[in-house]
């Protein structure tokens, strides 16, 4: 029985082995990288962008992680990678063949244990032999596109007066728009329109307001672009999606008894994270 036994811890050691070699190579090799936390469209400060010069040429990051229930890993590039991600204990939590294509360029993993994570990349054998290629790198929050064009909503024609200076509320619904996408997040809108009577108000208390069905608060856009510009650059939590219902009203403050009116249109801008 005492043999048996030794002959199984002797086994296990055998197939340990690789794991801790792998991940002692690695630690040795690794780049650091940094975790990108930002929301905002722009191109990530935390990513490392190298040039890949041959078909046989292996990268290797490490990137501290843990405070996250998941990460995302997106590559950026025009080759085609193999990706295989490590925990801080050495095991293999993800293996991924032909990363980095348009629509396949992201890995979500989760990270339960806090620690250094290590992510080797190495060209996929695709046939794309055009060298050299370049990669960038990111951890955290992926790259976040543009959307263009902007979505337009047209509204009717409302009023206020001096007695009552706020309109009454519209909605309007854009869940089921097939022309955005369903993780379009919301970047910022303008509303436009045309006014009667302006003179009538004080410009600059003029409020042109959404307020999406999953917000508490109204979001005002005021004299003179009725554009708000802090929704693009938000924690992730503060993101509002797109694909919702809304409503709408506007105020303003009157010099003088009469009635001011407006026939309203909402521009909306949007983003969404690069697949």
């Amino acid at each position: 029985m005492k043999k048996l036994f030794s002959l199984l811890f002797i086994f296990s050691l055998f197939v340990c082995m690789p794991l801790v070699t792998n991940a002692n190579e690695l630690s040795e090799e690794a780049i650091e990288l940094q975790r990108n936390d930002r929301t905002d469209f722009s191109i990530p400060e935390k990513s490392d962008l190298i040039s890949v010069k041959g078909p046989e040429e292996s990268k290797v990051y490490k990137i501290a992680l843990g405070i996250n229930k998941s990460e995302k890993l997106t590559l950026v590039s025009r080759k085609t990678f193999d990706v295989e991600i490590f925990d801080p204990n050495g095991d293999r939590i993800v293996q991924k063949m032909g990363l980095g294509d348009e629509g396949n360029r992201q890995i979500e993993f989760e990270t339960r244990i806090v620690g250094k994570y290590y992510i080797q990349i190495k060209p996929a054998k695709d046939g794309r032999n055009n060298y050299p290629y370049s990669l960038r790198t990111i951890v955290g929050e992926p790259v976040y596109l543009y959307a263009n064009p902007v979505y337009r909503v047209d509204l009717r024609t409302s009023s206020i007066t001096s007695r009552n200076t706020t309109s009454a509320i519209q909605s309007f619904d854009l869940t089921n728009v097939s022309s955005i996408p369903d993780d379009a997040i919301l970047t910022g809108f303008t509303i436009g329109g045309t006014e009667t009577n302006r003179n009538l108000v004080s410009l600059y208390s003029i409020r042109r307001s959404l307020r999406p069905n999953s917000a508490l608060s109204w979001i005002d856009a005021t004299y003179p672009l009725y554009s708000p510009n802090h929704l693009d650059a938000v924690p992730k939590h503060a993101q509002i999606k797109v694909k919702q219902p809304y409503s709408f009203r506007f105020s303003a403050s009157f010099n003088r008894p009469g009635t001011y009116t407006l026939k309203p249109f909402v521009l909306i801008s949007y983003k969404r994270e690069m697949k």
